[in-house]
């Protein structure tokens, strides 16, 4: 018996709703509106200082210009300043110093039998010539050795004409480790730079859909390590980045790191997209595969997390499209974050469809008890209108 009155219950209740959904259909919508509007997340566009919600305030003193921009750029904190690779790169020795293995050749001029097309330095540094005898050249520049060399053969000779000329550069090499596509030893003929190093070891590796260079360090002695943006210098062409190398220096690119941002919202792939080249917000969209119909382009959203601050941008994408305005088309960096919301009419339009199916069943309850009779028991009324006395 109990189920029976339940069931009489439950019928005049989906009874009651259907009837007054059916003359309140207008209220209804407004409560729709107001239901999506209280799944809707507000973004505001503002810097964010760190701190418990209700202090949650934009700095309205810091500048957008000091975190965005539309040009790639190096970070100074992680990388060797331009001027202090040069200064390390000013140090450098113009002039090659002979080391064990390099080779050179010794002409004096009208006379041959004493000259030599090629002298070969021992791995103690010492070298035998004609007339001049056993001579530990280690450390020492072509140019020093021709004027120590011509003061002593004018024992032997009136005003001697002494020519040494480089044949083979064993001793100046480099080490280059990590991710390129031969690490090892590198001979360099001559001063050289990063990029040569670079180039004689192979460049990239092999698996380069899998990874980037993206920068390296050069350890020379015990004291000296520069760190180089290599995209800014491979990409940017930043010249001023390619340092130059010295003899035993140790170049070391590391693995390349995962740098990613987000793309989250009303576009067809949401998700990761790797940062491997320079990348702004119109191609991190596009390799998410285009914005929805769905998506409120005039308020596309760029977060930032810079120094523990929560930086949040505003960026009307439709103008930058249609207008051609790129001043806030943004480089992205490692960790940025790309929101692209739904429009209102979406939303509501997400809501009519979820509650119809509610509607549906509603119906079908309220005709099922309809037609039972069990609208007449529970509300003492007749389907025609005319009240029934209660006994």
């Amino acid at each position: 018996m109990r189920k029976v009155i339940d069931a009489f219950l439950s019928a005049g209740a989906f009874s009651v709703i259907s009837c007054w959904a059916r003359r309140h259909t207008g209220v209804l919508l407004v409560l729709l509106l107001m239901l999506a509007g209280c799944a809707w997340i507000p973004v505001h566009k503002g810097v964010w200082q760190p701190g418990k919600p209700e202090h949650f305030a934009p700095d309205k003193n810091l500048k957008t210009s000091e975190f965005f921009t539309t040009e790639l750029k190096s970070a100074a904190r992680e990388y060797s300043a331009k001027d202090v690779i040069q200064a390390a790169s000013a140090k450098i020795d113009p002039d090659y110093r002979l080391g064990p293995g390099d080779r050179f050749s010794f002409i004096v001029r009208g006379f041959p039998d004493i000259s030599r097309d090629e002298i070969i330095v021992a791995p103690d540094g010492i070298v035998a010539l004609p007339r001049i005898g056993i001579k530990n050249v280690k450390g020492r520049t072509l140019n020093e050795l021709t004027e120590e060399f011509i003061k002593e053969l004018k024992v032997f000779y009136e005003k001697p004409e002494v020519t040494l000329e480089m044949k083979v550069y064993n001793n100046n090499r480099v080490y280059v480790l990590g991710r390129v596509a031969n690490p090892g030893v590198v001979n360099l003929q001559g001063p050289s730079t990063l990029l040569e190093a670079l180039s004689l070891c192979g460049g990239m590796p092999a698996d380069v859909n899998k990874t980037f260079l993206s920068r390296c360090s050069i350890t020379r002695g015990k004291n000296l390590v520069l760190w180089i943006d290599l995209r800014d210098l491979l990409e940017r062409g930043n010249m001023a980045l390619n340092a130059k190398l010295q003899n035993n220096d140790v170049i070391y690119i590391p693995l390349s790191e995962d740098q990613n941002a987000y793309v989250l919202g009303e576009v067809r792939n949401p998700g990761i997209v790797e940062l491997r080249t320079e990348m702004n917000i119109q191609n991190a969209i596009m390799r998410c595969g285009g914005p929805l119909k769905t998506a409120n382009l005039h308020d596309i959203y760029l977060i930032r997390r810079v120094d523990g601050k929560g930086l949040v941008e505003h960026i009307n994408y439709e103008e930058l499209i249609g207008r051609a305005n790129y001043s806030k088309e943004y480089i992205l960096r490692d960790g940025d974050t790309i929101f692209i919301p739904e429009t209102g009419l979406s939303r509501l339009n997400y809501y009519l469809t979820e509650i119809q199916p509610l509607f549906t069943i509603i119906g079908v309850l309220s005709t099922t008890a309809t037609s039972f009779g069990l609208y007449n028991l529970w509300f003492g009324t007749s389907t025609s209108g005319t009240t029934t006395a209660a006994p």
